[in-house]
């Protein structure tokens, strides 16, 4: 009697320890079922930052996951339905689907069709199941081989595809073989699992290892892009000609990133950048320091390049040009500014090269249009006054005629001069080489100029310095193009010179490199060219200003032409002067030895 009572008690002690583990197991499954949930709609927020297709498909696979955890719970209540079995196996179908379509996404593979294909015969075969009242086993038999497949397939690319840490790679494709042999085996092991919270708490706590598991993927994914990213940023900041920086004004001042094209470009290296948070202010040139300050002020005025001068190392300013984009907290405060600096010095030059030269072709023009109108009106003048009878007597028609012909001859040397540099513009001009010895240079060349000086009342001085004995070597020029040089270099010197002052033409013979040349100077006694005009009178369409009364001479295009003619000879031409000391032309033309 009291036997069976000990007995009866056990029983009974045992069977409330069972309830009691059985209460407590299937909090802990709902528990685990809504972490499960959770995790799943955490893909959903990454997704709806990065737009991924493989989380949008993760996530759709963790959420149809936690929707079978969910009927798993009705299955324990109501064990003999067999409708909730089937429901949970067609969400346990889908989800394995979703999950390997987000693993072909993942891995930038295109997933095969007979995937779909083995999910609708599974569909087929639990509904036939379900509608034949076949046992659970049976309608769990297929599923079953087909999440253990898809584990095993899954677990197979990552480890093929995936390029991760091998240690971390194993041990999550071992959680996908295992998580689906449990999957694959569990309703065998246990025929009546229905009843078996026990079980479906495992299966659970696999899952949620592996949805861990799957994130760590996604992070590692992540990390890795950024990884390549910030190596692909480096390597081209590092390698660009601009300098590209990182400027930051809060929470530290100063530059967080300068790339080393700023060794090229300032002269500095970045660790003197990062040195002083004041050294920007420091390089920037004296006016235009009210711009650095833009930099942190200003957002609408950043959308816009920024012009600005920079103190090279060596000294000298540099212009550079900045693109800015600012960086705001989230209050809309600037925090620092990242940007790109390029080196635009030569295209200034350019541009104020270009401004000067449209400066000086208007001024050209202007002066054209006055050297033509001036002598045709005085020719319209006299070819009036004799034609009406105004001028009737002949010393006074001839004196006339005389004063037409000079005009005349004005006009004919602007039109030439004219037409040779649209001809050097066009690169049409034409040169005839020949053979012409030293002594013909000077005395069938430049005598015949004398007669020109002296009619100005201007002595002319003919130097012969060393050249006496070379006379008979021989020059390979364009006889036609020199002499047209020589003709503009001495009626320059003729309009320069006052009266009773003297042009003096010298020739050396010189040698430089190994190369000899005859080194030719035309001197004149004017006024002379001032420095700032001297480094300019070879440029097209510039004209120098007389020292004493400021008055323009000449159209300009004279010396360009020369300039143009001497260096196609392989020659050199330039200018010698001092205000008030006259000038010197000199030129070189080449010794050739046959």
């Amino acid at each position: 009697m009291i036997f069976h009572l000990r007995i009866d008690i056990l029983f009974l002690n045992k069977r409330k320890w069972g309830e009691l583990i059985m209460f407590q197991t299937n909090y802990l499954l709902i528990i685990l079922t809504i972490l499960t949930l959770a995790i799943s709609l955490f893909y959903f927020h990454i997704f709806t930052k990065n737009h991924e297709k493989y989380i949008h498909f993760w996530g759709l696979s963790w959420t149809l996951y936690a929707i079978s955890l969910g009927f798993s719970i009705f299955i324990l209540k109501y064990p003999s339905v067999k409708f909730f079995a089937a429901l949970r196996q067609v969400c346990d179908l889908f989800s394995s689907l979703f999950l390997l379509a987000g693993t072909y996404v993942f891995i930038d593979k295109k997933m095969p069709n007979y995937w779909i294909q083995f999910t609708i015969v599974n569909l087929l075969w639990i509904g036939l199941a379900v509608y034949y009242d076949l046992s659970f086993i049976t309608i769990t038999l297929l599923a079953s081989i087909f999440f253990n497949i898809i584990a095993v397939v899954t677990g197979v690319m990552l480890l093929k595809y995936w390029k991760m840490n091998k240690f971390e790679k194993v041990i999550i494709v071992t959680i996908f073989l295992v998580w689906g042999v449990h999957k694959a085996y569990y309703p065998y092991i246990y025929p009546e699992f229905w009843n078996s919270p026990l079980g479906y708490m495992s299966e659970i706590i696999l899952a949620n290892i592996l949805n861990f598991g799957i994130l760590i993927i996604y992070f590692q994914k992540i990390r890795n892009e950024l990884t390549e990213s910030e190596k692909r940023f480096r390597l081209l900041a590092e390698n660009a000609q601009d300098l590209i920086y990182l400027y930051r004004f809060r929470p530290i001042l100063g530059f967080e990133y300068v790339s080393p094209s700023c060794i090229n470009i300032t002269g500095y290296t970045p660790e003197e950048f990062y040195r002083d948070p004041m050294f920007l202010k420091k390089l920037a040139h004296p006016d235009d320091r009210p711009l650095v300050n833009i930099l942190k002020e200003s957002k609408t005025l950043l959308s816009e390049p920024i012009t600005m001068r920079w103190l090279h190392k060596n000294g000298h300013y540099i212009w550079t040009e900045h693109h800015n984009t600012v960086i705001v907290d989230e209050v809309g405060d600037v925090i620092a500014v990242e940007g790109i600096l390029r080196d635009i010095t030569d295209r200034k030059r350019v541009e104020e090269n270009m401004i000067q030269s449209e400066k000086s072709r208007q001024s050209l023009l202007a002066n054209i249009s006055h050297e033509l109108r001036t002598p045709i009106t005085s020719i319209l003048g006299y070819v009036t006054a004799m034609i009406d009878g105004t001028i009737y007597e002949n010393d006074s028609k001839e004196e006339c005629l005389n004063l037409i012909r000079s005009k005349a001859v004005t006009l004919q040397r602007l039109i030439q001069d004219l037409f040779q540099l649209t001809q050097l513009e066009s690169g049409k001009i034409s040169f005839n080489f020949s053979q012409v010895s030293i002594r013909e240079l000077v005395f069938e060349l430049v005598k015949k100029y004398e007669w020109d000086i002296h009619r100005e009342g201007i002595k002319f001085e003919l130097i012969l310095s060393n050249i006496e004995k070379y006379m008979d070597e021989e020059l390979i020029i364009d006889i036609e193009r020199i002499d047209q040089v020589l003709s503009n270099l001495i009626f320059n010197a003729i309009k320069h010179t006052p009266k009773e002052g003297t042009i003096f033409i010298d020739f050396e013979k010189k040698k430089k490199n190994d190369i000899k040349y005859v080194l030719i100077k035309i001197k004149d006694t004017g006024e002379g060219i001032a420095q700032k005009d001297l480094k300019h009178i070879f440029d097209r369409f510039y004209r120098g200003k007389n020292a004493k009364n400021n008055v323009l001479k000449g159209t300009g295009l004279g010396l360009t032409i020369s300039k143009e003619i001497v260096e196609f000879h392989k020659g050199e031409i330039w200018a010698e002067s001092s205000l008030g000391e006259g000038c010197t032309f000199c030129f070189t033309l080449p010794i050739y030895s046959l």
